[in-house]
């Protein structure tokens, strides 16, 4: 595992870019929701019933930022091989098809209903984490989605 001092220039500055975008997403505020990189590369944040919050679609050095966080999986390789979420209409990052977005959450693990002051206390605790400073990025696997690398000279 790499550490940010370990990353390549490139690759450190785009793990800043993903660590900005994901501090300023919205989450759901019961804290049953989820983020999740549909296969069309827009990373939304949902709900426990898979109702999108936020979204955004990421550019194919984005995705594999996101991925190589994520303990290595070769099918993500195969999956979000030249995928590029800004070529998705804005209206589909917040009306996915189905088939792109995990499972709901099930009835037995989740913890509501929730009262307006629980509700509350998870507002604010969503307005702290984003404005605390970041953690150490923490890269995890090195996926190979085709990217060309860069060079100095282009």
């Amino acid at each position: 595992m790499a550490s940010n001092s370990q990353l390549p220039d490139n690759q450190e500055e785009i793990q800043r870019e993903l660590s900005q975008l994901l501090r300023g997403i919205q989450h759901d505020i019961t804290l049953e929701g989820v983020l999740s990189i549909g296969r069309d590369g827009v990373l939304r944040s949902l709900t426990a019933d898979r109702e999108v919050v936020d979204a955004v679609g990421l550019r194919p050095e984005l995705i594999k930022a996101m991925l190589d966080r994520m303990p290595f999986n070769p099918q993500n390789e195969i999956d979000y091989r030249g995928v590029d979420g800004t070529s998705v209409p804005r209206d589909q990052w917040f009306h996915p098809d189905r088939k792109l977005l995990p499972l709901p959450l099930s009835e037995e693990n989740r913890k509501g209903p929730f009262s307006a002051e629980q509700l509350e206390r998870n507002r604010e605790f969503l307005q702290q984490r984003a404005a605390r400073k970041s953690c150490p990025i923490r890269i995890r696997s090195d996926n190979d989605l085709g990217l060309r690398k860069s060079t100095s000279n282009s």
